[in-house]
């Protein structure tokens, strides 16, 4: 089974060589390594640059429209079975996060058939500490959603079919990832929860993470589950009203 890790960046210089160093550090043989950078300006692509020479290290430039847009070329190179986008700044847990995570894909076919989403868990960094955050359960991600949370993308493995079936909605600029799961869900993707470590998230410096970017996050939120779950979103919407009022 081949595993594509996809890094996107943007003058990222000071974080992206330690995202490089734990991909390329992987024991597992069959492995992809795709960044794509948005034509950065303070030294990032020199950094990326001493790694070319690597197999199986792929290096792609030029602008981009966003986030999104740039993890949609990701996609659209891949050659692997599964996918997994790691941010820069962001690591695997170990040497042999890859490893484990591509046996127990392998034991959980079903009917000679993989899974089209694989998650685990992950530890996420804040300024005063760390925390693990795994979530476990059949109907766990649909719970998640439902409440506007979910798993976090450094620990999902999707298959790359399903990937380029749904890709990511650009108008999106904060939750792409999140209404891509949604429309999975309402897709009927098959998901799996897989109780392996796979990595450490920034939660300082990253995007969703920023406390400016709560409201256009939540409204965001809402609309991905609006659309598809519009009788979940009827039901849920007086109490997160509630709840976002007294989080104020």
């Amino acid at each position: 089974m081949k595993i594509s890790v996809v890094t996107v960046c943007l003058n990222a210089v000071l974080t992206i060589e330690k995202t490089i160093q734990s991909v390329i550090c992987q024991d597992y043989q069959d492995v992809e390594y795709i960044i794509i950078d948005g034509q950065s300006a303070d030294g990032t692509l020199e950094v990326i640059q001493k790694y070319k020479a690597i197999k199986g290290v792929k290096i792609f430039t030029g602008k981009d429209t966003g986030l999104y847009n740039a993890m949609n070329k990701g996609i659209d190179v891949c050659t692997g079975d599964y996918v997994i986008f790691l941010n820069s700044g962001d690591m695997f847990i170990d040497g042999g996060a890859l490893s484990k995570i591509a046996g127990q894909i392998e034991e959980k076919k079903l009917n000679g058939k993989m899974a089209g989403l694989v998650y685990g868990n992950v530890i996420k960094i804040y300024e005063n500490g760390t925390r693990m955050e795994k979530y476990p359960g059949r109907y766990t991600v649909f719970k998640l959603l439902m409440m506007g949370k979910m798993p976090c993308h450094q620990a999902i493995f999707t298959r790359t079919d399903v990937l380029r079936k749904y890709r990511f909605d650009e108008s999106y600029k904060i939750c792409a990832d999140f209404d891509f799961l949604i429309r999975c869900l309402h897709g009927r993707i098959r998901m799996e929860y897989i109780d392996v470590d796979v990595s450490k998230v920034d939660c300082v410096m990253g995007i969703s993470s920023q406390k400016a970017n709560l409201d256009r996050m939540r409204m965001e939120d809402d609309r991905s589950i609006k659309r598809y779950f519009p009788v979940c979103y009827l039901l849920m919407w007086p109490v997160k009203r509630v709840v976002r009022r007294i989080a104020r």
